[in-house]
């Protein structure tokens, strides 16, 4: 009751062949990527809403815990937040919805859970979802290069 050579030859190419989600490139960065560029059109006054600004932080962050940070300011952000309340008074649940998506996304790619976030610096929810995004859209340029 071996092994027959059909599934060695799987088994070796699943070790050996790289393989998109080996390196980071897998359906959730595609999915994150999708929903930001489907926020970044939608056009609503709770956009400009200030969270905090996870992404001006000294040059030895890592990009683990820029994501980490990022995604507790989505949960924020979509929870009892100032943005919350203005998209549920202005009906407009279906950005609330792909928050809490996006959320989700990144908090698996993340692997780091709880990361504190200073409040201290501030930008609008619409350059905080831009500066997403861009590192986004950098992750993904580097698939096949390096590991995430």
């Amino acid at each position: 009751m071996g092994l027959t050579p059909l599934l060695i030859a799987t088994l070796l190419c699943l070790l050996v062949c790289p393989g998109n989600f080996t390196h980071g490139c897998n359906v959730t960065l595609e999915e994150i990527i999708k929903t930001l560029n489907t926020l970044s059109g939608k056009k609503t006054t709770c956009m400009e809403l200030m969270v905090a600004d996870v992404f001006a932080v000294p040059k030895n962050t890592t990009e683990k815990e820029i994501l980490c940070r990022a995604t507790t300011v989505l949960r924020q952000t979509y929870q009892d937040h100032p943005v919350s309340r203005c998209l549920n008074k202005n009906g407009k649940l279906d950005i609330l919805k792909l928050l809490r998506g996006l959320y989700r996304n990144l908090r698996s790619m993340a692997q780091l859970h709880n990361c504190p976030v200073s409040e201290s610096k501030q930008r609008t929810l619409k350059d905080f979802l831009e500066s997403l995004k861009n590192t986004m859209q950098k992750k993904y340029s580097q698939c096949g290069r390096s590991k995430f």
